[in-house]
């Protein structure tokens, strides 16, 4: 580079020399007596190049100078926001502890009122209560007071739950979860309402022997204590909510203070990013002062001259002299601007230093908030809370199961009982139409009658061996369609049961199909609401890939101006290097034109006075040896000046790549901005999410202190109440003895209707089974009933043709002989059809006569 640079100069002072006149150049020539020409005009060259380098890269350097200083005030700009957002977080984290300690405090003095309520009320009862501790149940055994109350309730009928062992299931697991003041409180309450519950009880059973007048109000008093009980079961389940709610609000402000610790670390991660790099800027400032100190004494440069120099040349010096030393001036006050602004940057520097070791202060602060004992009860309290939650959430599933077999039950015996409501009324249906049949059964016995006269009246006719081998034809094949027919009964009657059987499966996989369908219908349901939020997400996908490109553009696009701006103020930088090298040229030459002028006038002046100067020849050349000495140390110092370049162009390179590294931390801290950004929106969101926890838990307080001013009302009712019940308990303690011995016969009582209730299920069961007996039994009948129809019409349709036959003969042997000899033989066929029963006679074969019989 430096070579391009005094090439360059070199050619332009060549231009400059071939433009000059030959008369000036053979008179220089003469008076430099044989010098070298090319020594002044290098020296010359070489110090207007590097006042050109000098005067560029100072004009670079101011310029990345500004621009560096424009993005420090910027990132400082940056980091006081970033540090009012930290402020602004600690403030809402302060708030929030608060909000929380006076959670906490609410909460506690809650509970503590509540134990105190129950105490006083457990005390009050205990005073007068008779019950200590158990009761007995109709089997005789004991059961704590604890479970007295649900067992009680269990009893009458008040609670809704589905048995006494799911509620007795809940109260272990509640008691198992709850923490011991919460069981002391529930079970004072408990205890106290058992107490009225059994008040009110002996003051029912006495008053209801007294007067009818006094029951009455006996009756009002104990309907409004169930009342109130209700009130307060309802109340402690309106607690239980309230404690779930409080639970949840505990694990939000829980989740709350994981992103806190998460803003946390990051900004811990950023002190750790931002220390190396002060560190290295610590380092730069360091070598950026050796480097001003070095440079504080500028040399300057001299052309080396030999022997002899004209006056000329001399002037020329001077002026060059004077260009560096008006150099030197500019050079020492950017050197004095560079020191100030070295002083500013460690002015900076301490203050960032002093931000450090504030923010140090608060990650400590913020650690030992953590590690307080406070902070650490929270801890337990959420995970003695989450425990609870969970083992809620399986008792839930529990019950869930519970429920849905308890539906199931329903279902079947709902079954069963349209089951059993069918039986009934195809056994009505079945005994109408045995009635019917009994009715038409005297009608087919006197058909069978006139069957057997029209019979007789065919037999008389002529062709009786036609007749006779026919009929026997017709009893042979009697007993063989009679086998048929039973066989055919019995695949019937086995039909029918696997029909029976085949409809009570097809029940059953109908109602299991409609389980089926519906959980399907369930699964369908939470599918397409699964595919909505799918689909929602797809749409903040896209919405956020969309911002993304945003962004990219917009960074491209800076980066793009950025750039354009960088090539404009090179390109201007060129320009005006272009332009000061011509103006330089300019006045050179202008410089050349006056000087040969001068010359010109000089020359003519000095042939007159040539004689003088042969006389002060010998000074001047005592001068010029002084002035070859002072040149030569001159010269010496403007090679340590050339040196000196040489280090300030280094350092210009070092200035250059530190520029570089400092665009790109600027890039990395405009990308971390943007992360701050993204950050402090996020921490907005939090904000509002927290003041509407914070509305609701207001708002729940209010709640719970209106609710505890009611049940103070309430205990102050109960004691009134309870003072007014241990006065009648006072008189009716006579009456009590005899209400117990009442009970104990009217326990007596239950236990034999429970024994009585217990046999007639047994004896339902059996009716239900004799039903399904008799049904077969019917279908059985009407199946019969069907196949004596069928054999009826046979008989009715062959009957008509041996009539029809019958009338034809009775018109050809009418009057003949042979009708007494066939009298005689339908005599015997009659007693072959007749039934033994009736004669007395064995029946071979024949079941016909028998079934209508016993029909």
């Amino acid at each position: 580079m430096y070579a391009l640079l005094f090439h360059s100069a070199f050619n332009s002072f060549a231009l400059l020399a071939s433009v000059a006149p030959g008369k000036t150049r053979s008179c220089r020539d003469r008076r430099t007596n044989g010098l070298p020409p090319t020594l002044p005009t290098l020296t010359a060259s070489v110090a207007g190049g590097t006042l050109l380098f000098c005067t560029l890269d100072v004009a670079v350097l101011q310029y990345q100078n500004q621009k560096l200083f424009q993005q420090l005030e910027a990132q400082k700009a940056e980091y006081s926001l970033c540090e009012d957002k930290y402020n602004k977080l600690k403030k809402q984290q302060e708030t929030y502890e608060g909000i929380v300690a006076v959670v906490n405090n609410s909460w506690e003095q809650l509970v503590t009122d509540l134990e105190s309520r129950s105490i006083s009320t457990n005390e009050s009862a205990k005073t007068r209560r008779d019950l200590q501790g158990s009761q007995k149940l109709k089997d005789g055994a004991f059961i704590p007071i604890q479970d007295d109350f649900l067992s009680r309730l269990f009893e009458t009928g008040a609670t809704e739950c589905c048995s006494y062992s799911d509620s007795a299931g809940q109260m272990e697991s509640h008691t198992q979860l709850t923490s011991e003041t919460i069981k002391n409180i529930l079970q004072n309450i408990v205890s106290s309402i058992n107490w009225t519950w059994h008040v009110r009880e002996d003051a029912s059973s006495s008053l209801q022997d007294t007067c009818s007048e006094d029951g009455v109000q006996l009756r009002k008093s104990v309907n409004d204590h169930r009342m109130e009980v209700r009130s307060l079961l309802l109340g402690v389940n309106d607690l239980h909510l309230k404690h779930r709610l409080l639970t949840n609000n505990t694990h939000n402000l829980r989740d709350m203070d994981a992103v806190l610790k998460a803003d946390q670390k990051c900004l811990a991660g950023e002190l750790a990013s931002t220390m190396p790099e002060l560190e290295e800027s610590n380092s730069k400032l360091a070598s950026l002062k050796a480097q001003s100190d070095g440079s504080n004494v500028a040399p300057i440069l001299y052309s080396k001259l030999g022997n002899k120099q004209s006056g000329i040349d001399v002037a020329r010096n001077e002026k060059e002299i004077q260009d560096m030393e008006a150099f030197l001036k500019e050079i020492q006050d950017l050197i004095k601007s560079r020191m100030e602004e070295i002083g500013n940057l460690q002015e900076r520097r301490i203050e960032n230093l002093k931000k450090l070791v504030n923010i140090q202060n608060v990650l400590v602060d913020i650690k030992s908030v953590s590690s307080s004992g406070v902070f650490l009860m929270l801890k337990e309290q959420l995970d003695k809370s989450k425990m609870e939650m969970n083992q809620f959430r399986i008792s839930l599933k529990k019950l869930q199961v519970e429920k849905d077999n308890f539906l199931w039950h329903e279902k079947e015996v709902n079954m069963e009982a349209n089951v059993a409501v069918i039986s009934g009324k195809i056994c009505e249906f079945s005994k109408s139409r045995i009635a019917e049949l009994e009715e038409e059964l005297p009608k087919f016995i006197h058909d069978w009658i006139a069957m057997e006269t029209k019979v007789e009246e065919t037999l008389r006719e002529l062709g009786r061996k036609d007749i006779i081998a026919g009929f026997k034809e017709l009893v042979s094949s009697l007993p063989k369609e009679m086998v048929a027919m039973q066989s055919e009964l019995e695949k019937l009657k086995d039909s029918s049961s696997e029909i029976h059987c085949l409809r009570a499966q097809v029940q059953s996989l109908s109602a299991l199909l409609q389980r089926e369908v519906d959980k399907l219908q369930s699964m369908l349901d939470k599918s397409a609401g699964l595919l909505h939020e799918i689909k929602n997400l797809h749409l903040v996908v896209v919405d956020l890939r969309e911002s993304e490109q945003e962004l990219n553009l917009f960074l491209d696009m800076d980066i793009m101006e950025s750039r354009d701006m960088e090539y404009k103020a090179w390109a201007h930088v060129q320009c005006l290097k272009s332009s000061l090298d011509e103006h330089n040229l300019e006045s050179r030459v202008k410089d050349a034109i006056e000087a040969e002028a001068r010359t010109q006038q000089r020359l003519a002046t000095a042939e007159a006075k040539i004689a003088d100067l042969r006389q002060n020849l010998e000074l001047s050349v005592r001068q010029i040896v002084k002035s070859s000495e002072n040149l030569t140390s001159k010269h010496e110092e403007g090679l340590v000046y050339l040196s000196e370049i040489e280090s300030i162009g280094q350092a210009y390179e070092d200035l250059r790549t530190q520029n570089q590294q400092l665009l790109q931390e600027i890039t990395e801290r405009d990308e971390y901005n943007i992360k701050l950004l993204m950050e402090s929106v996020k921490a907005r969101q939090l904000h509002d999410v927290v003041c509407r926890e914070v509305g609701n838990m207001d708002k729940k307080l209010q709640e719970a202190d209106s609710l505890m001013h009611f049940y103070c009302l309430k205990a102050l009712r109960f004691d009134e109440e309870l003072k007014v019940c241990s006065d009648q308990v006072a008189k009716l303690a006579d009456d009590g003895r005899q209400s117990s011995v009442a009970l104990g016969n009217a326990q007596r009582r239950l236990s034999d209707a429970y024994t009585e209730s217990q046999k007639l299920r047994n004896s339902l069961n059996e009716v239900q089974v004799q039903v399904e007996r008799s049904r077969l039994e019917v279908t059985d009948i009407l199946i019969e009933l069907e196949k004596e129809r069928f054999n009826k019409r046979r008989i009715d349709e062959g009957l008509e043709a041996m009539t029809i036959k019958a009338t034809s003969l009775r018109s050809q042997t009418e009057g003949s002989v042979v009708l007494e000899e066939l009298q005689q033989e339908i005599s015997e066929y009659r007693g072959i059809l007749k039934c033994h029963i009736c004669h007395e006679r064995q029946k071979e074969n024949l079941k016909l006569g028998q079934v209508f019989y016993d029909l």
